[in-house]
């Protein structure tokens, strides 16, 4: 009763008009009235049903869905300040729909985030995915290596602040600290934990590619990892937490550490390979992560290759390439992902990257072309310069499949000011896709305009 008072107080607030918004209380003509209800298999946990006469009443099974029902109130009254009567139901296609920010490779103040976080809000989208470590920088404070830190971090207020208002905005914040793979950063002050060559290295390996690996066979480095998830863990109350893993290692660069090889037989037996010993770090991760009632996340290229160890079921999968340089040198399909049991987001990059052009890669989808001919359960990615041509589909309706998320990679050759109004567009279609009502028009010309009309980022 509480929650829903204080979203009353919220959406009152938000009105230019001063329209009465009761909770539990008569309402009078012209008033808007709030309810929370029983459960309902229909509705689920996000949506609302709206019901227009004299009054306007939201009612739904959640304080969630009476938000999201405060939204579509806001935007219908964005165009008039009548609406009709009428009975309408609303809820979500998928559960997970957001945007992931790279704020290793840039500085993103906290007042950036939180104008982020209540444009998510808007557009009824629901996870914030933040990017805090990367070989570039280490972007967020720490008690137990200081030493790591880099400029511009975010404090622990930093972060309460962003909690905060994440949790009035129904927003789920996903922290991510990467590792074993992308630790530049963290091991440049810490070089002992570096996975060594102690194969041939050939002349063309870049020096990033042998100094940004933690040894994941040493116990100092898993000493020093448990470390890290310790101290962030409690600092962030979601359900989730992501620890990366992408790009540490691809097949052709076993060699070059054949200590691994060695590692993984001795634990595992005959037959395991360097990926099962990648596949039991995030195993034991993972174990760590679920001792705080969490749930671990992954990118996809680290997760086939399997000679005896798979990663384990409850990861969730956050599906963004079909081929990585520097990861398996095929990976695991989305549908084949599903199958046995993982839960995978569609975080491909097409159409879900926002970056700077690589080669003749482009950064950023064309909209139009999203919007008429792409869907979620469609899964694509670059491949060595080159879009891959054919999507990779699951079914629509498979419960494995959680969405998917808008990701903005840098570096970017634009402030982040110009960030947030280039992401505009691309939230406001990745809303349209992962709510998965139908489309209020046929080309993306008409979206734009219906998005202005009812006062949505076009």
């Amino acid at each position: 009763m509480q929650e829903a008072q204080k979203l009353a107080h919220d959406l009152a607030a938000s009105l230019d008009a001063p329209i009465p918004v009761v909770v539990d209380a008569v309402a009078e003509p012209g008033d808007i009235e709030m309810r929370l209800t029983g459960p309902s298999a229909r509705l689920g946990r996000e949506g609302y049903r709206l019901d227009v006469g004299g009054t306007l009443t939201i009612s739904a099974p959640t304080a969630t869905g009476l938000f999201y029902g405060g939204r579509t109130v806001l935007q219908l009254l964005h165009q008039s300040r009548s609406i009709p009567s009428g009975v309408a139901r609303d809820w979500p296609r998928y559960p997970q729909r957001g945007l992931m920010v790279d704020a290793s490779r840039t500085v993103y103040s906290t007042s950036w985030v939180l104008r982020e976080i209540r444009r998510l809000a808007a557009l009824k989208l629901n996870v914030l995915h933040l990017h805090l470590t990367d070989d570039q920088r280490w972007a967020i404070t720490s008690r137990a290596f200081p030493d790591i830190v880099g400029s511009h971090p975010f404090t622990v207020g930093d972060i309460h602040r962003i909690l905060r208002l994440a949790h009035r905005d129904h927003v789920t914040v996903i922290p991510e600290i990467e590792m074993p793979g992308h630790m530049a950063a963290f091991l440049k002050k810490h070089p002992g934990l570096i996975l060594k060559p102690t194969g041939l290295v050939p002349p063309s390996t870049s020096a990033t590619y042998t100094t940004d690996k933690l040894d994941i066979t040493a116990p100092a480095a898993l000493a020093a990892m448990r470390r890290v998830l310790e101290e962030y863990l409690p600092l962030f109350p979601g359900k989730y937490w992501d620890m990366g893993t992408d790009e540490y290692l691809s097949p052709a660069e076993y060699p070059i550490f054949p200590q691994l090889a060695t590692y993984a037989i001795a634990k595992y037996g005959a037959g395991a390979t360097p990926a099962d010993a990648i596949h039991g770090f995030i195993n034991w991760v993972d174990g760590i992560v679920r001792s705080h009632g969490k749930t671990l996340r992954i990118w996809n290229d680290q997760v086939g290759g399997t000679g005896r160890v798979p990663v384990n079921r409850d990861v969730v999968i956050e599906w963004w390439d079909s081929f990585s340089p520097f990861g398996d040198t095929v990976t695991v399909s989305p549908e084949t992902l599903i199958a046995h049991g993982y839960r995978v987001l569609n975080a491909g990059w097409y159409p879900n990257y926002y970056t700077s052009a690589i080669g003749p890669v482009s950064g950023k989808a064309s909209l139009p072309g999203v919007y008429t001919g792409w869907q979620v359960n469609e899964f694509d990615g670059n491949e060595f310069g080159k879009l891959v041509s054919s999507m990779q589909k699951v079914p629509a309706s498979s419960p494995g499949l959680l969405g998917s998320a808008l990701s903005i990679w840098g570096p970017l050759d634009e402030t982040a000011a110009q960030t947030a109004s280039g992401i505009e567009p691309h939230l406001a279609v990745l809303a349209q896709k992962t709510w998965g009502s139908p489309p209020p028009a046929t080309a993306y010309s008409g979206f734009t305009r219906d998005a202005r009309r009812v006062g949505l980022p076009s």
